[in-house]
């Protein structure tokens, strides 16, 4: 079997939440076989985004600390839009204090010609805009070859799991519910996004 390099933070992540459930309860949890999750943690098979999700998820609620618990990362390009200005800005200098060039926007209509300057990484997009939704956003970023590379994770206050599918199918890397918890965040920003 082939090995992949072992990511420090699902290493990490799956580590803790063993601690905390054991090792059957964690599989359950996750909806998972004992064999995944050792996997997973010994570089055998990627983690599949979603699970990785579930797990975040799992240990906010567990730990809400673990976060510090991970290895510092590098610092990564990230545009953040959201038409509520106070969330947007405070998101970005959240962000930009943990080491990384946040830049947000308020206005869609300005989101894709800011990311071609920026060259995300990483794009946070709120969902429920004016002039053009984050579903929409987020087909335009995929139209454009040189942001395809983008990971893209919807802000979102939904929770159901048909608008998950929804988000997946609009070229969503990822989620971020509201209200936005920033351990969360940070996961995100570690696993996503090189």
């Amino acid at each position: 079997m082939n090995r992949l390099p072992v990511s420090p933070l699902v290493k990490r992540a799956l580590d803790i939440a063993e601690k905390h459930l054991g090792l059957q309860e964690l599989c359950a949890r996750l909806g998972v076989h004992e064999m995944s999750v050792h996997s997973w943690r010994f570089g055998h098979a990627d983690m599949p985004h979603q699970k990785f999700l579930l797990l975040v998820d799992l240990l906010t609620e567990l730990d809400p600390q673990w976060s510090n618990a991970v290895a510092p990362i590098a610092p990564k390009r990230i545009l953040i839009v959201d038409d509520h200005p106070d969330t947007a800005e405070s998101l970005a200098s959240l962000l930009t204090l943990d080491g990384h060039e946040a830049v947000s926007v308020v206005d869609p209509r300005q989101a894709l010609g800011a990311a071609k300057a920026l060259k995300p990484q990483l794009a946070m997009l709120d969902l429920r805009m004016p002039h053009i939704d984050g579903l929409e956003l987020a087909r335009l970023f995929r139209s454009e070859p040189e942001l395809k590379g983008t990971c893209l994770v919807a802000i979102t206050a939904e929770t159901q799991d048909k608008f998950r599918q929804l988000v997946r199918h609009a070229g969503f890397d990822a989620y971020l519910n509201k209200p936005i918890d920033l351990a969360t965040v940070r996961t995100i920003v570690a696993h996503f996004g090189n």
